[in-house]
């Protein structure tokens, strides 16, 4: 057998964190009557979601904080249509994060998968995600009792692609490059993370995204894909 530990990004590989996450937010914007301020949910997710994900890019470089992160995201649709209220923004945050992970929300496949996964390798969650939003998240959705352990960057203070977080996750793990793989949706941080380090990989690409930087080991378009990989 050529792979004996498997590193493995959570949301939106294993964990449908997209789904939930929409979920959740919806039901902030009722609580909360942001209908006052916006034209509707779909307004307020289109000013949120591109600037969360330019939020997450300099959270990754470790350029700004977790706090910084959840204020400025969160601010910023009220700050749009002219609304500059902190503590409503930090509402919002409360009562969004706080119901994501009682969202029982799985990406297809994804417990076949690890059934077939679990009797054949060590396995470990490798995350950026949040430490009090993925214990939760696992024990949710029952994929908690399939890992060995649950590595986050945020234990550390480095963030997937930076090569210390995957160096750490093989030295807590007692793993090596060689006998080690990373699976994951992201390609900036799971794929290029773990080839700059010298690790194979497997690109969960459901998107069908076709301009990559380089050819990922493995990519497939469905979790149930990997189980002719390994």
């Amino acid at each position: 057998m050529k792979y004996k530990n498997l590193f493995i990004d959570l949301d939106d590989t294993l964990y449908d964190f997209s789904a939930a996450s929409r979920e959740s937010f919806r039901e902030a914007y009722t609580l909360l009557h942001y209908e006052r301020f916006f034209e509707s949910f779909e307004h307020y997710m289109s000013l949120y979601t591109p600037y969360n994900l330019m939020l997450w890019g300099l959270y990754g470089e470790g350029k700004i904080t977790k706090e910084e992160l959840n204020r400025r995201r969160y601010s910023h649709p009220l700050e749009c249509v002219g609304i500059n209220d902190q503590d409503l923004a930090d509402t919002f945050c409360h009562e969004s994060l706080s119901r994501i992970p009682t969202k029982n929300c799985i990406i297809p496949g994804a417990i076949e998968l690890l059934e077939y996964l679990r009797p054949k390798y060590r396995m470990f969650i490798l995350s950026n995600g949040f430490k009090e939003l993925q214990s939760h998240k696992m024990q949710t959705a029952g994929l908690d009792k399939y890992f060995d352990a649950l590595i986050l960057s945020e234990d550390i203070g480095i963030n997937k692609p930076r090569p210390e977080l995957f160096e750490h996750a093989l030295r807590t793990t007692v793993s090596t490059i060689e006998e080690s793989i990373m699976i994951g949706d992201m390609f900036e941080t799971d794929i290029a993370g773990a080839a700059n380090i010298g690790m194979q990989q497997i690109f969960f690409n459901p998107k069908r995204l076709t301009r990559l930087p380089f050819a990922p080991t493995y990519e497939v378009n469905s979790l149930l894909e990997i189980k002719e990989i390994l």
